[in-house]
């Protein structure tokens, strides 16, 4: 192994991409991996002989299998490959988002995502809805204010009882309490809802209800881009995290009826 053996093992992950990725799923024999992936023999050989000399392969006579440190080598073959698909399948959603947005991928792996479409293009609130409609308690911040969102969550909040916590900008407040004076009163003084209000604003909002979460993301024209939804114990722990970041600022401060 070379004086830099990190940096040789990553160039191998790249040079026998294919190769490697026959071996980490468990196919080891040669003339099957040439089949699958159309490599010629040399160039197999060649594989398993790099692979031998970083320690991850070991022959036993024609045969090989891989050594423990192989098979950890693979898991994080593995676990990177499918973070880059992850992170590679979400780009679109990604380029919307500002450098300090502050996502991770616990909140992006193993996600669903809705899109907006031109023709419906508030269609994937429904996900958001659907989130919180059923649940027991509910979470959330929002610096974007429409008529709908303002009947969902009066329907959560009022007249469901359910117990929820939201975060909203100080210009949602505004418009809230200046166009939907009624129902956005009664939601921040209903006895269930604990509401603050906050300077920090974001081109993202968060819902969580029962072990889901759902996130809006807007467009560059500050419209609904997509809803990423997930239920994964990571995407939980991100979304709460980022809540209560926000609440416990010196920039958010609790509404009262």
């Amino acid at each position: 192994m070379s004086a830099d053996p990190v940096a040789e093992i990553l160039h191998v992950f790249h040079k026998r991409y294919e190769i490697l990725k026959c071996i980490c799923d468990g196919q080891l024999d040669k003339r099957e991996i040439e089949d699958k992936i159309d490599s010629s023999r040399p160039t197999i050989d060649r594989a398993y002989r790099e692979l031998e000399d970083l320690g991850m392969l070991a022959s036993t006579g024609t045969s090989y299998e891989l050594t423990n440190f192989g098979k950890l080598c693979c898991e994080e073959f593995a676990r990177t490959e499918d973070t880059l698909q992850t992170v590679t399948g979400m780009e679109d959603i990604l380029s919307y988002l500002p450098r300090d947005a502050g996502f991770d991928v616990g909140l992006l792996e193993g996600a669903a995502v809705h899109y907006a479409e031109e023709h419906a293009p508030q269609e994937p609130f429904v996900e958001i809805v659907d989130v919180a409609a059923n649940a027991s308690e509910v979470k959330g911040y929002s610096s974007t204010i429409m008529p709908h969102y303002v009947d969902s969550f009066h329907s959560l909040v009022v007249e469901a009882g359910v117990p929820t916590t939201l975060v909203f900008t100080e210009d949602v407040v505004e418009t809230g309490h200046s166009n939907y004076a009624e129902k956005f009163g009664e939601i921040v003084a209903a006895e269930n809802s604990t509401i603050y209000a906050t300077t920090e604003v974001y081109t993202y909002g968060t819902v969580i209800g029962d072990g889901t979460v759902a996130v809006p993301v807007g467009n560059e024209r500050d419209r609904l881009h997509a809803v990423i939804v997930n239920d994964t114990d990571s995407a939980v722990e991100w979304a709460s995290e980022f809540l209560e970041r926000i609440i416990a600022s010196d920039q958010s401060r609790r509404l009262s009826a």
